[in-house]
């Protein structure tokens, strides 16, 4: 066997290890979330609304693949929150350039801030062989993120002026998203710190 067939045998289970269900379901939800932001931008606010919805079903969808046909990997449990956080931190952005949102520079800030620190903690500890999966915490965190950006699409694609009742319960999911990012972050970090310290 020349060398060149003996790395084409040696890469084919690599790619099929990578093109699993869960990972291929992944990496459409990235393609969706530049569509989201594509759509935000041109201030199609409804078409946004439903391509993120579809981005969440496929959120849920991955995880059940991934343990129903046991394809769970170590790039698939970082690559699936690195992907949620790329569609929830570019719709605040974006959003947050929208007068009458509800969604503050500041709490972008922290949304982002925390899940950049997250996915660095991630990486590290998975680089060492330690699983750092989805907790509790981090999974309503994204869950209440998906309603508040659902929220304020919704509104947005609504003729104006919305009605206070929405306006409210907007803003409220947006603060409870915001509150629900700061604390799991914290917990994230806490749960970390005990490997951390073990660390030469």
């Amino acid at each position: 066997m020349s060398r060149v067939e003996n790395a084409s045998v040696m890469a084919a289970p690599a790619t099929r290890r990578f093109w699993n269900v869960p990972n291929t379901l992944t990496v459409s939800r990235l393609a969706l979330a530049l569509a989201v932001f594509a759509l935000i931008a041109q201030e199609r606010y409804a078409s946004a609304l439903l391509v993120f919805l579809l981005a969440s079903v496929t959120d849920a969808l991955d995880g059940y693949f991934a343990r129903l046909l046991k394809q769970d990997t170590p790039l698939g449990r970082q690559l699936d929150p690195l992907v949620d956080k790329v569609i929830v931190a570019g719709c605040y952005i974006y959003l947050a350039t929208i007068p009458d949102t509800g969604v503050m520079p500041w709490m972008v800030t922290a949304i982002v801030v925390r899940e950049l620190l997250i996915q660095g903690l991630r990486s590290h500890l998975e680089g060492q062989g330690q699983p750092f999966g989805a907790r509790t915490a981090g999974k309503l965190k994204t869950v209440v993120q998906c309603a508040s950006i659902s929220a304020v699409l919704l509104l947005l694609a609504m003729p104006s002026p919305s009605p206070f009742v929405l306006l409210l319960a907007r803003d409220a999911l947006t603060d409870l998203a915001v509150a629900l990012t700061l604390y799991s972050g914290l917990s994230y970090v806490w749960i970390a710190m005990p490997s951390l310290r073990k660390e030469p």
